[in-house]
């Protein structure tokens, strides 16, 4: 059985994290899967929203602890075993589509590192959240800390990786690390959300993705040149004139990302 699954629904892509034995614990390896998959979907002209979730009812474990002892054992190998991780985590923060995290069961550890790199998170009741840093002597990195740090400001974020604590999906959705809280079935409720965004001109959609980036790295100066050229690309677009043909004729745009 992979540990990855990968399903297609129009222009919806689902990636399914499938070691359920494990709930969904990453491996080494799967951490390499899951950044060259998110790599490859970058190029894919079939997929425009990507949806994040885990098998079994649990999205995800965290990391396999369980293989430590092997490729975590000492700080040459903890350095190799991080630039695969982190290689996965910003492939996933730093991809032009949209991200969602469908989140059921358990989010923990890595798992929350990876939900958090996504750019929206729905999770249903009866989820729980956590971060076990502070338990195993593990300090989190820069790049896993900004993110958290971005999305729940220093607080929150003091508490989270301070504690260790494993926290209910409401004290997730006060910190402000939701964007949908469901009573069930988190997968359904994204793919809803997911075709939604789909439906909308990819352009425009990765257009506000990027200049939102720009804005939270702090980046937008440098990179205002490359987004006004952008916004004046749009104008020349095959979508821009589907857009109003379709808007004019009351009728659903076949927008086709270009």
């Amino acid at each position: 059985m992979k540990s990855l699954t990968v399903e297609k629904d129009d222009y919806v892509t689902t990636v399914t994290l499938n070691r359920v034995e494990k709930r969904n614990a990453m491996s080494l390896s799967m951490w390499q899967a899951l950044g060259d998959l998110y790599q490859e979907l970058e190029i894919d002209d079939d997929t425009r929203v990507i949806i994040l979730t885990g098998a079994g009812g649990h999205f995800c474990a965290g990391a396999d602890i369980s293989e430590f002892p092997t490729v975590r054992h000492n700080a040459q190998a903890g350095e190799r075993y991080d630039v695969v991780a982190d290689a996965c985590e910003m492939a996933i923060l730093e991809s032009s589509k949209p991200t969602i995290a469908a989140i059921d069961g358990v989010c923990v550890g890595g798992g929350m590192g990876l939900a958090v790199c996504c750019d929206f998170r729905i999770a249903s009741r009866g989820a729980r959240f956590g971060i076990t840093a502070a338990r195993l002597g593990i300090i989190y990195g820069l790049t896993e800390t900004r993110i958290l740090y971005d999305l729940v400001g220093p607080s929150s974020a003091k508490r989270i990786l301070m504690s260790g604590e494993i926290f209910p999906v409401e004290a997730a959705e006060s910190m402000g690390l939701l964007q949908s809280l469901v009573e069930s079935d988190a997968l359904a409720a994204a793919q809803d959300f997911a075709r939604r965004l789909s439906d909308n001109a990819p352009l425009s959609v990765m257009g506000a993705k990027k200049i939102i980036a720009s804005l939270t790295n702090g980046t937008a100066d440098q990179e205002k040149q490359e987004i006004a050229q952008r916004v004046l690309d749009a104008f020349d677009s095959e979508d821009y004139r589907e857009g109003q043909k379709a808007f004019l004729a009351k009728r659903k745009p076949n927008f086709k990302g270009r």
